[in-house]
C-alpha cells in the first residue's frame, strides 16, 4: 500500500505542472543521516565570575558568569567573546557581532538579538525565551538543548545549525532559513513557521503538533518518526521527504507537493471524535 500511495501522490504532483514545464519525475535514493556526537555543556567547568565594570566598560570582552541584566550593548564586537553562564536578559545586543562567541548556558531571555551576527556561536543549553531574534545569523550555531520558547526568529538563518533537543515551542520563525539545520528530537509544538525552508534538514522524531507549517519547505528532509499531529502543513514542499514512521493525523496537507515521499509506517488520516 506506501508504494502505491507513493505513486499516486507523485502523479498528482506531476499533472499540476504546465505542460511545457513537465520532464520525468526521478525519484533518487534518500541517504539517510547518521548518528552524531552531541555538544554538551558542563557548568563547573566555567571560570569565576569575570570583571562586570571592565566588561561594560569595553576593556575586557570576557564575562563569564557576570550579571549584564539589561546591559545596551548594541553593535559591540564581542565575536569570540566568554560570556558562559552570565545572565544578558533584557539586554540589547541588536546588531553586535556575536560570531564564535561562547554563551553555553547564558540566560537570554527578552534579549533583543535583532539583526545579531551568531554565526558559529555556541548556547548549549543557553535560555533564550522571547528573545529578539529577527533577521539574526544563527548560521553554524550550537544551539543543542536550548530554550528559545516564544522566540522572535523571523527571518533568521540558522543554516546548518544543531538545534537537537532543542525547544522552540510557540516560537515565531516565518520566512526563517534551516536548510540543513540538525533539529533532532525539537520541539516545535504551536510554533508559527510560515514559508520557512527545512530543506535537508533533519527533524527526526522532532514534535511539530498544532504548529504552522503553511508554504514551508521541506525538500529531502529527514522526518522520521516526527510527531505532526494538528499540523498545518498546507502548500508546504516535501518532495523527497523521508516519513517513516511519522504520525501526520489530522494534519493538513492540502495542496502539499508529496513526490518521492517515503512514508513506510507513517499514520495518516483523521481522527474521528
Amino acid at each position: 500500500m506506501a508504494n502505491r500511495m507513493l505513486v499516486v501522490f507523485a502523479a498528482l504532483v506531476i499533472s499540476t505542472m504546465p505542460a511545457a514545464a513537465q520532464s520525468p519525475l526521478v525519484c533518487k535514493p534518500f541517504n539517510a543521516a547518521g548518528e552524531v556526537s552531541e555538544a554538551t555543556y558542563v557548568e563547573a567547568d566555567v571560570p569565576p565570575p569575570g570583571d562586570r565594570e571592565a566588561f561594560l566598560a569595553g576593556t575586557v570582552n570576557d564575562c563569564p558568569r557576570c550579571d549584564l541584566h539589561g546591559a545596551q550593548l548594541q553593535g559591540r564586537d564581542l565575536s569570540g567573546a566568554d560570556l558562559r553562564a552570565s545572565d544578558l536578559s533584557a539586554a540589547s545586543l541588536h546588531r553586535a557581532s556575536l560570531s564564535n562567541v561562547r554563551l553555553d548556558g547564558a540566560v537570554l531571555s527578552s534579549t533583543n538579538l535583532n539583526l545579531t551576527d551568531l554565526r558559529r556561536a555556541s548556547l548549549i543549553k543557553a535560555n533564550l525565551t522571547d528573545a529578539m531574534l529577527y533577521r539574526a545569523d544563527l548560521s553554524g550555531a550550537i544551539l543543542t538543548g536550548a530554550d528559545l520558547s516564544g522566540a522572535r526568529l523571523q527571518h533568521a538563518r540558522l543554516t546548518g545549525a544543531l538545534l537537537q533537543g532543542a525547544t522552540l515551542k510557540g516560537a515565531w520563525g516565518q520566512s526563517a532559513s534551516l536548510a540543513n539545520a540538525d533539529l533532532r528530537r525539537a520541539d516545535l509544538q504551536l510554533a508559527n513557521f510560515q514559508d520557512a525552508s527545512f530543506s535537508r534538514a533533519i527533524l527526526r522524531q522532532a514534535n511539530l503538533a498544532n504548529g504552522g507549517f503553511v508554504g514551508a519547505n521541506f525538500t529531502s528532509a529527514d522526518l522520521t518518526q516526527v510527531s505532526a499531529f494538528n499540523a498545518d502543513l498546507l502548500a508546504a514542499t516535501l518532495t523527497q521527504a523521508r516519513l517513516v514512521s511519522a504520525d501526520l493525523r489530522n494534519a493538513r496537507i492540502d495542496g502539499a507537493e508529496l513526490a518521492c515521499i517515503n512514508i513506510d509506517n507513517a499514520v495518516i488520516g483523521r481522527v474521528m471524535p
